[in-house]
């Protein structure tokens, strides 16, 4: 059983090595094989390991099947549809998913049923359950992909969410088909009232209900910080705790009944009952599941007098969830909530207690102690690989805090909230539950704000170092470095010498990255760890392109500080973010073509040099109180001695101050040039490209941009001067390597990031 499961479990975790999915004939050769390995040596670790990827490959086909339904041009339809997210009276939301029932237009043909991710501003008060008939723009999922950052297309595929749409008001829609609500949603509108005088209500419902919608910024901030963020997912400890006090329960109530054996297993009854209850509060997320599954396989176990042990338990527990899902694994609460039990499997078989009975009570309580100190040093080290992975760095205050928060919560905070929710018949009992739950979050969160500030950024470069970290911390108690010194020094030397190799680069190298911003521009002048900035995207309610992917990127790279900036105009999509990023980062030098606090003049003649690079500003004349796109700041980029490619930036500058711009005597010659104004009509004259004679265009946008950019008639004509082009909205991040020679580009989408999920429409030139 146990090799079946391995087996299953590779398979399944196989599509995520796929650029392309495999064609079908292909896995049915395979399992042939698997067949014949079978009746020859009388195998089924070939055969199940086969079939568990035809299924992951089965079911990904169908996941694109349903993405290829949808028109690749945003288009207008009018659609029934459930919907599937739960909703909290008091926090509203423009965002929330359905499920599509019925299509009504002749022109749009989708696959049935379909998972939507839909914007409706000014929503009137939705419900879970409810279905609507609603005219919208239907769009595929295009996400932003650059080296570090939020990943809509990956966390599309862990939902299963196939598309987009954001409604509009058409000939008297959207209208309401049905007002029947789910009992899920009509549990939190009867306790949602009880909740009116807490000061918590947002914890207190993301404990409850996993609707976490109403925690702000900060408090994101400080339960990363912290390291507590994990306690609001309603993690397998919380379903732990739950089927504890069901069986409990059961206990007490197989007291009071006859003696019998109908009655054995009602204490696990209970138990399973009250997981599956608060599993379902939460809406089945996969720690849920996890700890749901594992509890229904040990009370099994308890019922058929089976004994396995903890980590075949985890094993089967592991297989049936990729069986049901193989897209979780695309999450990052897959890992973090298999990884935190696997390491605690970990500790229990590399550490060898002695025996608590043999111990006095002094004794005893010191080895518990011991124990709870060592579980947060093993979850902080050997969580790192990680935690870096998805959320590029750690908190260093997690041990501590974990330690005080998680028993608080779990046998304080999580017991009252259990309480409130099985008593919301009796109100007045309820809020005296959930009073007593709200005064418990307080001491929790305090530690929570007092953390602010632990969280550390880690960079790329450290990766093998986690690795080797996590690999030396298991393997240590295994191999004491007594009989295998050799094999230690072997993994240093080699860990040392891949460190040297990635420390010599060529220092007259240096990096021009073009940003998937969307509509906008961010671009990163990057030469040994040390980075420029030109523009930083857009910003929008209280979040900027700078929080959301340049700091990132740069943490991602290791860069902690900046050393300037520049800011071609004042309109959002390219200065939106300068705020936040002059906050986080305080960068030396600031330009600007308006007038602004703090910022030099960016204006014509201008020159500074940087890192052996040579800044030179072509346009504009002068600053003004407000810069325009015919003011943009209009920079030539090359290497001081004049050897290697150049680059010109152009904001988004318009055809009128081209021609003004090409008056001046200057040498206008780049090798790369950034596409004026998107690519707009208005921009790259003809003028422009004779003078500039780029080999190579960039033009920053994204898809389904309102103002159809960029122009076609502007694409042909760099196409028709034999200029190479590329766009940030079919290759996302788009790298140029300089060197003293020559220059080399890397499109994320194609070197670095290519995934069978990702868009295969997406034309690559």
């Amino acid at each position: 059983m146990v090799q079946i499961f391995i087996a299953s479990i590779s398979g399944y975790l196989s599509l995520h090595l796929f650029n392309t999915l495999p064609p079908y004939g292909y896995l049915l050769l395979i399992i042939v094989v698997g067949v014949i390995v079978f009746m020859v040596y009388r195998s089924i670790i070939f055969i199940c390991f086969s079939l568990a990827i035809f299924w992951a490959v089965f079911d990904a086909n169908q996941y694109i099947n349903n993405i290829d339904s949808i028109p690749i041009n945003s288009s207008n339809t009018i659609i029934d549809v459930s919907i599937s997210t739960l909703f909290n009276e008091n926090i509203p939301t423009e965002y929330f998913e359905v499920k599509v029932l019925n299509l009504h237009s002749p022109n749009v043909d989708f696959v049935l049923p379909l998972r939507l991710m839909v914007f409706w501003k000014d929503a009137p008060r939705l419900k879970q359950g409810q279905i609507w008939r609603l005219p919208v723009r239907l769009s595929r999922i295009v996400g932003r992909v650059n080296q570090a950052g939020f990943d809509r297309e990956r966390y599309a595929l862990s939902r299963s969410i196939h598309g987009r749409a954001v409604v509009i008001n058409a000939n008297g829609l959207p209208t309401r088909l049905s007002s029947s609500i789910s009992f899920r949603q009509q549990w939190l509108d009867n306790v949602t009232p009880l909740l009116k005088n807490t000061r918590h209500q947002s914890y207190l419902t993301a404990l409850t209900f996993g609707l976490r919608e109403g925690l702000e910024a900060q408090d994101w901030i400080d339960l990363r910080d912290s390291g507590l963020a994990h306690l609001l997912a309603i993690s397998g400890l919380h379903i732990g705790l739950a089927m504890l006090i069901g069986w409990w329960i059961g206990y007490l109530l197989r007291l009071c009944l006859p003696q019998t054996g109908y009655w054995l297993w009602l204490p696990l009854l209970c138990g399973l009952l009250f997981a599956f209850g608060y599993a379902w509060l939460a809406g089945f997320s996969l720690p849920t599941i996890r700890a749901l599954l594992m509890c229904l396989i040990v009370g099994v176990l308890r019922i058929t007098a089976i004994n396995w042990r903890p980590w075949q338990i985890l094993l089967v527990t592991l297989g049936l969830c990729l069986s049901w899902d193989p897209f979780v694994s695309y999450s990052a609460g897959f890992w973090l909530s298999f990884g935190a039990v696997i390491i605690f499997l970990i500790m229990f078989i590399i550490e060898n207690s002695p025996t608590m009975t043999t111990l006095s009570w002094q004794q005893r309580w010191y080895q518990r102690i011991k124990s709870l100190f060592k579980v947060q040093g093993y979850l902080l080290l050997l969580m790192l690989p990680i935690q870096w992975w998805w959320f590029g760095g750690v908190s260093l205050a997690a041990p501590l805090t974990n330690l005080i928060a998680v028993p608080w919560l779990s046998f304080i905070t999580v017991p009252l909230v259990l309480i409130g929710v099985i008593t919301v018949g009796w109100p007045w009992l309820s809020s005296l539950f959930w009073l007593l739950a709200d005064f418990s979050l307080t001491p929790i969160l305090n530690v929570a704000a007092w953390s602010n500030g632990a969280w550390m950024m880690l960079s790329a470069s450290i990766t093998p170092l986690l690795v080797m970290i996590a690999l030396m911390i298991v393997v240590w108690p295994l191999l004491p470095l007594k009989y295998f010194r050799w094999f230690y020094v072997s993994i240093i030397f080699i860990a040392c010498s891949g460190w040297w190799e990635n420390r010599k680069n060529d220092q007259s190298q240096w990096t021009m990255k073009i940003l998937d911003v969307g509509h906008g521009l961010a671009i990163l002048i990057e030469k040994q760890q040390r980075v420029f900035i030109y523009d930083t995207g857009n910003a929008w309610e209280g979040k900027s392109i700078a929080q959301s992917i340049i700091e990132p990127i740069l943490a991602y790279k290791g860069i902690s500080a900046v050393d300037g900036l520049v800011l071609s105009h004042s309109d959002n999509d390219h200065a939106g973010g300068s705020d936040y990023l002059i906050q986080r980062y305080q960068p030396l030098e600031k330009y600007s073509s308006d007038q602004r606090d703090g910022f030099l003049a960016c204006v014509m003649g201008q020159k500074w040099q940087w890192q052996g690079l040579e800044f030179s500003v072509k346009w504009p004349p002068t600053t003004t109180d407000r810069a325009t796109n015919s003011d943009s700041c209009v920079i030539h980029i090359q290497p001081v001695d004049g050897r290697g490619p150049s680059v010109l930036l152009t904001g988004d500058i318009d055809a009128k101050s081209e021609l003004v711009m090409l008056t001046q005597v200057q040498d206008w010659q780049a090798d790369i040039i950034v596409v004026p104004h998107h690519g707009s009509s208005t921009s790259s004259t003809q003028t422009l490209l004779d003078a500039v004679k780029p080999s190579l265009a960039v033009v920053s946008i994204g898809h389904f941009n309102p103002w159809g950019l960029p122009s076609m008639t502007i694409k042909k004509r760099y196409q028709a001067n034999n200029v190479n082009w590329i766009s940030t909205q079919d290759s996302g991040q788009v790298s140029i390597i300089m060197s003293p020679n020559n220059y080399s580009v890397k499109q994320q989408r194609y070197h670095y990031s290519q995934a069978w999920y990702r868009p295969q429409w997406l034309a690559k030139e």
